[in-house]
């Protein structure tokens, strides 16, 4: 009798031990840049966080540079699919499959990272139900230092983008090259370096940062920041991956993502002084927009507007509406 309470006893204490070891989750998730890019490292700190406050309950594997083989226009799908369970996603790259998606990165509507923080704020709830229909959501969101342009000789006007072979990463960056002029490629990141080296490019469109982690100095002399969208970044999960997680782990999660869209957003504004200071110590001429090249430019994003918002909806132009009212413009 003894010796069965003493083996049902190591029965349940090794099923008990299984069923730990079962429970235990591990995701491998997509990001788009090498670990010393601020995005990645911001990443890095949410997924230690997670893995402390959850016992190691979850943990997450993070593959840099986009190691797992995915493209930006290809995330949307890959995480709604399950390919990918957990995604850095620039949602400006999903609005081939959502349009409505790029509305947070249209062409010079905001002019700060506080601005671009509300106009967020407002397209949460719609960009929320685009993302259902993809079998996914947002854990939490990083915004860009605002966009300008890397090229080999000084932009002074809209005339002077004519011809130039530039990188863009999005519908919006396609949408004002050919607006502009240019012979816009819309490229991944990690794949900037080779085509500007084989000549396929000779300028790029992006942030500050971005410039830094290029070392943009080693083929491009010019920086000017025409300021045209301060990118949001998304952290997304697969819904069904996510529904599978017990509801204390949930709880958890959210928490420490909630934190972690605070921190992420107000280092932005730090990034881009200090990336500013890092390209002209490397011989970079930041060179200042004029009010006559900012007329042309806003002019050019009224235009962009007016047609992307033929395509993503009444629901676009609602927050859009509502961010005017704010603003007052």
């Amino acid at each position: 009798m003894k010796r069965a309470l003493i083996l049902s006893i190591g029965l349940i204490f090794t099923f008990g031990v299984f069923s730990n070891a079962m429970a235990k989750t591990k995701w491998d998730m997509h990001l788009n840049f090498s670990a010393n890019n601020f995005l990645s490292k911001g990443v890095k700190r949410f997924a230690d966080k997670v893995e402390a406050a959850t016992g190691g309950e979850l943990t997450f594997v993070l593959h840099y540079g986009a190691s797992l083989g995915f493209k930006g226009p290809e995330l949307l799908r890959a995480v709604a699919e399950g390919q990918i369970v957990v995604a850095e996603l620039p949602p400006g790259m999903g609005e081939g499959d959502a349009p409505i998606l790029a509305l947070t990165s249209q062409p010079f509507i905001t002019t700060n990272s506080f601005e671009q923080r509300l106009l967020y704020q407002l397209a949460k709830p719609t960009y929320a139900k685009a993302l259902e229909k993809f079998n996914q959501f947002t854990l939490y969101t990083s915004v860009w230092p605002f966009s300008g342009i890397y090229t080999q000789r000084p932009i002074k006007s809209v005339a002077d983008l004519k011809g130039l072979k530039m990188r863009v990463y999005d519908g919006t960056g396609l949408a004002f090259g050919n607006a502009t002029g240019m012979a816009a490629r819309k490229i991944p990141f990690p794949e900037v370096y080779p085509a500007m080296k084989a000549g396929l490019l000779d300028s790029m469109y992006t942030s500050s940062v971005s410039g830094v982690d290029a070392k943009a100095w080693e083929m491009l002399k010019y920086f000017t920041p025409i300021n045209i969208v301060g990118p949001v970044n998304m952290i997304n999960v697969n819904l069904d991956a996510w529904n599978k997680l017990p509801k204390n782990i949930q709880i958890t999660v959210l928490e420490i993502a909630e934190q972690m869209e605070d921190e992420m957003w107000n280092i932005a504004v730090d990034g881009d002084r200090t990336s500013r200071a890092t390209l002209k110590e490397n011989g970079v001429t930041l060179t200042p927009v004029d009010k006559k090249f900012r007329s042309e430019l806003d002019a050019i994003g009224d235009e962009l507007r007016t047609i992307w918002l033929k395509k993503a909806g009444s629901d676009a132009q609602n927050v859009l509406n509502e961010y005017s009212k704010v603003v007052g413009r």
